[in-house]
């Protein structure tokens, strides 16, 4: 009898069995059931798989009275396929009870896939993605895609495709170790796309993008992220992404914009550490008083707030007058407050409240900002300019980091600007 035949199979996309020089297909094996019975000893390569079993899966508990002959008869017409002339020493071998196909005898892409990405996972960065990267090569197609599963193999797709989201991961994470961010930033992207819950991909991609200077496309990620983990899960972001977009809002931000060109820009003061006891306030949130005319956009931004656990909104005015006479009796830590109210400038509110506490935070929205409104109200002491018809998210987190003596400009007002005389380089970002 000849010396069995080694066997190059592919289950990842579609069904492919390599026999020396021939190439057996789906449709070389005998039809439906005996294919079904080739894949289901492949995804246990190795191991004995009862006839009970595999009957089982076959006609889903409910056997025919001959399902045992038939399934015999299965078997027998793979071996004339798979290893002619090797009778029951082939590859697909007869084990007590049951059916098994010989590792030894197969190199199966699945198998590889799995070993490679085992080794990966105790292996330092380098070789790591080294392994990675060549899973990753072939092994990214769906389990037996060329196929309408039935039930009993849809789990084992699934949780293939759950390995390779995890592998995409690892060299994500692997290749930022290494300093190869475009590797991670692709990789990142690629598992986010995929499934859009992932928050280790999330992180892959945001912090690759930072590392890779762009800013602003990380700050973009980071609201995708922080819109899908709150509807899908009603969570925020991890600590590390909430401490990277802090970065990140901070690199993208202006330098305080000079009130006279030539004048030198205050360094950063102190935030005040004087806390204001207020009765709806709960301890440790950040007292915010919302200063805008629309009555709309105040309750859904105020509503916005008090979802957050470490803000407050104190209330809303809709004038310059009514601004002043809140701040005085309220005393927040931070006003945010529309450019443009009914009764005058959102900046001559601020210019009476930052006359009367200079350590309060005053950010400003607006949509059409001016080099003018800038200078001004840098040189009062205002530490944000932000869009109006910005993401929420950006929005919240700059009342959470702007500070005295640097305002914060979005790069999206810096671009409706242009880079005129009144900005800095750092503005244009």
């Amino acid at each position: 009898m000849p010396k069995p035949q080694a066997l190059r199979i592919s289950v990842l996309g579609p069904l492919t069995i390599r026999r020396g020089n021939v190439e057996l297909r789906a449709n070389d094996l005998g039809g439906p059931k005996p294919r079904q019975v080739l894949e289901i000893l492949l995804l246990n390569l190795g191991s004995a798989v009862s006839k009970t079993r595999i009957m089982d899966l076959l006609w889903g508990g409910n056997h025919p009275a001959v399902a045992l002959p038939t399934l015999e008869s299965y078997v027998s017409v793979l071996r004339r396929n798979l290893q002619p002339g090797s009778g029951r020493t082939g590859p697909l071998r007869t084990v007590t009870g049951g059916y098994a196909m010989d590792r030894a005898l197969v190199d199966l892409d699945l198998d590889r896939f799995d070993a490679l990405t085992k080794q990966a996972s105790v292996a330092a960065p380098a070789k790591a993605l080294s392994l990675l990267s060549e899973a990753l090569e072939f092994g990214t197609a769906p389990l037996l895609g060329d196929e309408l599963l039935p039930a009993w193999a849809e789990e084992e797709r699934a949780l293939h495709a759950a390995r390779v989201s995890l592998a995409r991961v690892q060299a994500a994470e692997s290749a930022l170790a290494v300093g190869a961010v475009d590797k991670a930033v692709a990789w990142g992207l690629a598992a986010t796309t995929e499934d859009p819950l992932n928050e280790r991909g999330w992180s892959a991609l945001i912090l690759g993008l930072e590392r890779n200077g762009q800013n602003n496309e990380a700050l973009r990620a980071f609201e995708r992220c922080r819109r899908v983990m709150d509807a899908e899960l009603g969570c925020a972001p991890s600590p590390t992404l909430k401490q990277a977009q802090a970065r990140l809002l901070e690199r993208t931000a202006a330098p305080a914009v000079r009130a006279t060109a030539g004048a030198p820009v205050p360094p950063p003061a102190a935030p005040s550490t004087t806390a204001v006891s207020h009765p709806g306030a709960a301890p440790g949130r950040l007292r915010i008083l919302i200063v805008d005319d629309h009555t709309i956009f105040s309750d859904l931004l105020a509503g916005a707030l008090d979802r957050e656990p470490d803000l407050k909104s104190l209330g809303a005015a809709k004038s310059v007058d009514a601004a002043v006479t809140m701040f005085r009796e309220l005393r927040p830590d931070v006003v945010i407050m529309d450019l443009h109210l009914a009764d005058g400038s959102g900046l001559e509110a601020a210019a009476h409240i930052l006359s009367e506490d200079p350590q309060t935070r005053v950010v400003m929205l607006t949509g059409d900002p001016t080099q003018e409104a800038l200078r001004e109200a840098a040189g009062m002491g205002v530490c944000g300019f932000m869009p109006k018809d910005g993401a929420l998210g950006i929005m919240l987190d700059a009342l959470r980091h702007a500070r005295p003596g640097n305002m914060i400009v979005h790069p999206s007002l810096v671009a409706r600007l242009g880079a005129g005389p009144g900005l800095t380089p750092e503005s244009a970002a």
